[in-house]
């Protein structure tokens, strides 16, 4: 049975973007309540954690230019934004240190045989936060806590092979940014395609460069893609190139925006989907590192939806056979122009990558 770390701080409870902004706070009190009142954490393989760690700034600076992390930091204190969409309330640096080092915490607590998941859900993102603050809208993100992470694990505890598996429905432009000539960080991204959502980024050919080339890898699925197409792609493309690489641990950032309700973004998943492709990245996790996995809960707009598909993976990654029900009419089906085009996308990415993996 899976030994399963939920990491929560309420700190990050209190981080409000504000009554106009998508993000809504209530998502994540909504995901604890449900796991009380659906007895999770009374599970003998599950326990709460009230993390205690916070990044500091060398953590940010391994990752981040110095000037955002000063932006940030003097922003902090009164309040302000980094851009129209990402509003910095009082307490803000606090808070993003206190959530990447609560990533860093279940990751240790992994390394030590304590656990062999650690589940956090975020406050803010981190995926699109890049070196610099350039002008770009970061996103909802402030620093990359998924990069000081993986930073952290590469310089304290020596790991070679980081794999990240990107599940939400934007492109993480800033982790792939990031990494992008690192051969130790695989970057596996499945997110809607670019030219129909932001970032803009996340296409086929960018692959990585220098000895990072080929360890970037952009799945983008058209407007519409249901289970099936997804589930394909995570079958023909994840899994053989999973196992090639050998990860010495996996974090999968879960986005709840890829659910078919979502206001922000295109895709058509569902609840029933969420639970075969936990089952998928669960039984690839055993197989290549003896169950090692992180698993940030990120995107998800829509606030009946969300907190009810973290709940979902979260008992499935406890070893709970359940059934949540869509609390809205599914979709009937994939467009055959859907499919198609998925198809496609696939067979040109197994083009693409033929020349640093094999894929059948």
């Amino acid at each position: 049975m899976r030994k399963v770390l939920i990491l929560r701080n309420s700190e990050l409870l209190k981080h409000n973007f504000g009554s106009w902004h998508p993000l809504r706070s209530e998502r994540m009190s909504i995901y604890f309540r449900l796991l009380e009142e659906k007895s999770i954490t009374n599970l003998a393989n599950v326990k709460v954690l009230e993390t205690s760690l916070a990044v500091d700034d060398d953590d940010i600076l391994a990752v981040h230019d110095e000037s955002l992390l000063n932006l940030v930091k003097s922003l902090s204190i009164n309040g302000g934004a980094l851009d129209p969409d990402t509003p910095i309330p009082p307490g803000t640096y606090d808070r993003a240190r206190i959530q990447a080092g609560g990533l860093i915490e279940g990751a240790l607590k992994i390394l030590n045989g304590e656990y062999d998941v650690a589940t956090q859900c975020v406050a803010f993102g981190g995926h699109h936060a890049t070196r610099k603050h350039v002008g770009f809208s970061f996103g909802f993100c402030y620093f990359n806590q998924e990069a000081i992470l993986i930073k952290y694990l590469q310089k304290r505890r020596n790991l070679g092979r980081i794999l990240i598996l990107d599940c939400d429905a934007h492109h993480g432009n800033g982790i792939q940014e990031i990494f992008y000539s690192d051969p130790t960080v695989l970057y596996i991204s499945l997110h809607q395609d670019p030219n129909t959502l932001y970032p803009g980024t996340g296409f086929i050919h960018e692959v990585g460069e220098g000895d990072g080339e080929g360890y970037n890898i952009n799945i983008p699925l058209p407007p519409g893609t249901s289970d099936e197409s997804y589930i394909k792609a995570l079958n023909e493309v994840f899994k053989p190139i999973a196992h090639q690489f050998k990860p010495e641990i996996i974090l999968w950032i879960f986005g709840a925006d890829t659910y078919f309700a979502d206001p922000l973004a295109g895709l058509n998943l569902t609840m029933n989907g969420y639970s075969r492709i936990t089952e998928i990245i669960t039984d690839t996790v055993d197989k290549l590192c003896s169950g090692k996995l992180i698993t940030e809960f990120g995107g998800g707009y829509d606030v009946k939806s969300t907190p009810l598909s973290f709940y979902l993976v979260t008992a499935k990654l406890a070893g709970l056979n359940i059934k949540v029900d869509d609390p809205y009419s599914p979709p009937k089906g994939e467009s055959g122009e859907v499919s198609r085009r998925t198809e496609k996308i696939i067979a040109e990415l197994k083009k693409t990558l033929s020349k640093y993996w094999f894929l059948s």
